[in-house]
């Protein structure tokens, strides 16, 4: 397999993993009638569906044998500081399985693409494409870090609502 042919197989990997996000986010966004939840819910699809496009880009620009071209003044995430979850976002996470059960499958996918970015990002010695996996492990660190936040904090209603008792 050559370089290009295994650059190529990589972003569609990525390009994968970033439509199942898309996927998964709408989802639960479909199921919950919650303004607040529903909206966090579609800002996750809409950044997921952001990094599926930027890889469709690149895919097609290594396709067509161009160079990739240099996005990253426009590829960081806008905001990076700690995000706020109210309580009663948190509680109404956990007390839906649908929703919580989300949570933690986005968790796992979250993980996988943060993964999968780092070992591009060390595989390519195309400046663009360094940019850009360093780009997207940062932007899917930051949801991993809220998912995971949200997942601690809403486990206990989760374990309330399911009549959980420790022995």
């Amino acid at each position: 397999m050559n370089d290009k042919t295994k650059l190529i197989d990589s972003i569609k990997k990525a390009m994968q993993g970033e439509r199942d996000s898309v996927n998964l986010y709408q989802s639960a966004a479909d199921h919950c009638g919650d303004p607040e939840v529903k909206n966090f819910f579609h800002e996750r699809r809409d950044e997921e569906r952001l990094h599926y496009n930027y890889l469709l880009d690149y895919y097609q620009q290594i396709s067509n044998d161009m160079q990739p071209s240099d996005i990253s003044g426009e590829i960081l995430p806008k905001n990076l500081e700690d995000s706020i979850f109210s309580d009663s976002f948190i509680r109404r996470i956990g007390k839906d399985q649908v929703l919580f059960s989300a949570i933690s499958t986005a968790l796992l996918l979250e993980k996988d693409a943060i993964d999968h970015y780092r070992k591009c990002e060390k595989e390519t010695d195309i400046t663009a494409l360094k940019t850009l996996f360093n780009a997207l492990t940062k932007w899917e660190m930051r949801h991993y870090d809220d998912l995971l936040q949200i997942q601690k904090e809403a486990e206990v209603y989760y374990w309330q609502e399911n009549r959980f008792e420790p022995f």
